[in-house]
């Protein structure tokens, strides 16, 4: 049985909004207000879920954290400032947790240069 990718969850109207530059620009937007440890979280999540070795379910589990921080609608609201992103904040560190132990150390360096890159500028 051949099963759907998870790319393919994503309803149609929402699928040309959400790319990966979209998200990459957010991220970078935002990385202040979010902070370090939240930046590194986002980009482990991003680079797990680029791996072809991840799991297709976990793929879906990290995709859906990643739609909620990239979409527009939140619980409350990222234009409010430090509390705009509590929600988005609480979602991936979940989803993190959860998802520790398919984390390589590769993936974790990667992460880790990539926060400090975007930290950086």
């Amino acid at each position: 049985m051949n099963r759907p990718s998870p790319e393919e969850f994503i309803p149609k109207f929402r699928r040309k909004k959400l790319d990966e530059p979209g998200f990459l620009r957010k991220l970078a937007r935002f990385a202040g207000r979010l902070g370090a440890p939240a930046v590194k979280q986002l980009y482990a999540l991003y680079f797990l879920f680029k791996d072809p070795a991840t799991p297709k379910r976990t793929k879906m589990i990290i995709l859906g954290a990643l739609v909620y921080f990239f979409s527009p609608i939140d619980s409350i609201p990222d234009l409010l400032g430090p509390l705009g992103f509590s929600d988005d904040i609480a979602v991936i560190t979940l989803v993190y947790a959860q998802m520790k132990s398919h984390l390589t150390d590769e993936i974790r360096e990667k992460a880790r240069l990539a926060t400090e890159k975007l930290l950086s500028r």
